[in-house]
């Protein structure tokens, strides 16, 4: 719970949140990036195409900055690098992954873990994302009162571009 609290107050006092998740962990993190961008404006998912280009999204991080790390098996050396770089450039660091002993625990400033069973050769992210839904609810909760005239915002722009279909 203190770590959950930890990294939910992390996000909201980030300049800028930085989201990573690589390969299995890529959906998660857009997911989360998605739900985020309805609450915050200083969201931006590193999805580089490149292993070496997660530096280039990272390049003006500071410690006014927040990184949420993504990672589960087979662990991804560019996430754990990038969790790497922004604890060295002073960021905080939340990452999400299935075990205390993962290998990118070391880079953290607070560590959520939510197990990822493999049943087959697909892990089951169930679990995950359930953490990240209820990491994007708190943040919602926090931020109530602004959120409320901002998706009223957004409900007159999705309207009037016809944004979502209104034949049901």
């Amino acid at each position: 719970r203190e770590a959950f609290v930890k990294c939910v107050d992390m996000l909201l006092d980030a300049k800028k949140v930085y989201i990573i998740g690589m390969r299995s962990s890529s959906i998660l993190a857009q997911f989360m990036k998605y739900h985020l961008r309805l609450l915050l404006d200083n969201v931006t998912l590193v999805c580089p195409s490149g292993g070496g280009e997660v530096f280039e999204y990272l390049v003006n991080l500071s410690e006014d900055d927040a990184v949420f790390a993504i990672s589960y098996p087979r662990y991804s050396s560019v996430t754990i690098r990038a969790a790497e770089f922004a604890k060295k450039r002073g960021a905080k660091v939340a990452v999400l992954t299935d075990s205390p002993t993962s290998p990118i625990t070391g880079a953290a400033d607070t560590v959520l873990v939510a197990r990822s069973d493999m049943v087959s050769f697909v892990d089951s992210l169930a679990a995950p994302m359930s953490l990240i839904n209820a990491i994007i609810v708190a943040i919602a909760k926090k931020k109530q009162d602004e959120l409320s005239v901002r998706l009223r915002r957004l409900e007159e722009i999705w309207d009037e571009y016809d944004v979502y279909d209104k034949n049901q």
